[in-house]
C-alpha cells in the first residue's frame, strides 16, 4: 500500500537566482541533482550569464532547460553588465533595479515554460 503512495510524480520546477556566481552555480548544482530525481527545470538568467555556465552533461539534456531574458538597460549600469561580477559596488543598487525589471518578463516565461 504505501509503495503505491510513493508512486513517482514528475514536477516542473523554475529556478531563478540572483545574478551572482554565488548564486547561479549553486543553483545550477541543485537543479542537476532534483533533474535526475526525475523532475523537469527550466533555469532563468540573462543570456550572457548562461552563456557563461559550464556545459551540461548530456544526461541532462532533456530535463534542463535554459530560458534567457534579457535585462532591462539602465544608463547606469555598464553595457553588457549583467551580474555582480561586471559592476562595482556603486552600481549594485542600479543592478537590483534592474532584477526586479525582470518581473513581468519572467511571468511570460513561467507562462511559456509551462508547456515544457
Amino acid at each position: 500500500m504505501a509503495a503505491a503512495k510513493e508512486q513517482k510524480r514528475s514536477l516542473h520546477i523554475v529556478m531563478f537566482p540572483w545574478l551572482a556566481f554565488g548564486h547561479i552555480i549553486p543553483y545550477l548544482e541543485l537543479s542537476k541533482l532534483i533533474a535526475l530525481k526525475g523532475h523537469k527545470i527550466s533555469f532563468i538568467s540573462t543570456p550572457r550569464n548562461i552563456d557563461r555556465l559550464p556545459k551540461l552533461p548530456p544526461i541532462f539534456a532533456s530535463s534542463i532547460n535554459f530560458v534567457k531574458i534579457p535585462l532591462p538597460k539602465l544608463d547606469e549600469i555598464p553595457e553588457n553588465a549583467e551580474a555582480t561580477m561586471d559592476i562595482n559596488g556603486g552600481h549594485m543598487d542600479y543592478l537590483k533595479k534592474a532584477f526586479d525589471g525582470l518581473e513581468s518578463r519572467l511571468e511570460l516565461s513561467i507562462h511559456l515554460t509551462a508547456i515544457y
